[in-house]
């Protein structure tokens, strides 16, 4: 670089989609493989990793001849898929590696991809630099490697959630609140008990419909009220029918039409309640 420092690059080729990649890995890493070099141009006393053959099993025909990083310990020959999952298998075995339920845990090549991925994304990485680590062609497969852990939902959740509450409060709105403000708050939260339904609009607040809150987004309408809906529909469908034959004037129909919509809405959501939920609501009342 630039400033001095030396990085490893590791050149895949060919890759996915039979593009190439550059990828930057660490010191660790970078010893291993020039270890493994050294190990094989040593064992087969040459100056250079040989080129050797390697057969496709999926495409069922020979891969082009190169200097396979991986080799055989008889000849100059790559090792199949089916060789290397047995010694992945091995490994995590010996290893004593298990699920949470306690059974052995067996990792598969894939694995590594899916553990990168995810600890790259869990760190922060940019979404878009693991993309071009793994070679993706788009940003949606990535992030189907994406796995939240419950405490680091929660955490990341709260430390933004406190960044944005200082920016707008201060400090000082991260106190304790008073017996006072509780209670107020409490207070706020409760449901208005309306006899055929719930209003959650916060005790104390204007309520511009004045009450007739059926076709309002706040109202939740109870179970035990479905009788009580069902004789206010067909009552007021009597009452559109008469209005209609008296030739009422069209705005007196269409108010007519809209409140036995709304009536029709509250009886479909009050049919429509499991019997726990409508349980709750009732104990709530």
């Amino acid at each position: 670089m630039p400033d001095g420092r030396i990085y490893y690059l590791l050149h895949v080729k060919p890759s996915k989609f039979d593009r190439a990649r550059v990828l930057p890995i660490g010191d660790g890493l970078g010893r291993v493989i020039a270890e493994i070099v050294r190990h094989v141009k040593r064992f087969h006393g040459t100056s250079h990793v040989p080129i050797c053959n390697h057969w496709n099993l999926a495409q069922k025909k020979p891969r082009p001849p190169a200097p396979y990083l991986i080799q055989a310990i008889r000849h100059p020959s790559a090792p199949g898929l089916q060789t290397i999952r047995a010694r992945i298998k091995s490994l995590s075995t010996s290893a004593g590696a298990r699920r949470a339920d306690g059974s052995p845990l067996v990792l598969l090549p894939h694995d590594c991809r899916r553990v990168f991925a995810s600890e790259h994304l869990n760190n922060n990485t940019p979404v878009h630099v693991i993309q071009a680590l793994l070679g993706h062609a788009s940003l949606d497969t990535v992030m189907i490697y994406a796995k939240l852990y419950p405490s680091q939902l929660i955490e990341e959740y709260r430390k933004t959630m406190r960044g944005l509450y200082n920016a707008h409060y201060g400090e000082a709105g991260l106190k304790n609140p008073t017996a006072e403000e509780w209670s107020a708050f409490a207070a706020s939260c409760n449901l208005r008990d309306m006899g055929t339904h719930l209003c959650a609009l916060p005790t104390g607040e204007h309520c511009p419909k004045g009450l007739l809150c059926l076709g309002c987004t706040h109202a939740q309408p109870k179970k035990s009220a479905v009788p009580v809906f069902r004789r206010m529909l067909a009552s007021h469908q009597r009452s559109l029918s008469a209005a209609k034959g008296h030739n009422e004037p069209a705005g007196q129909i269409a108010a007519r039409e809209l409140e036995l919509v709304r009536i029709q809405t509250a009886l479909q959501r009050a049919s429509e309640l499991s019997d726990d939920v409508a349980a709750a609501i009732e104990a709530h009342a």
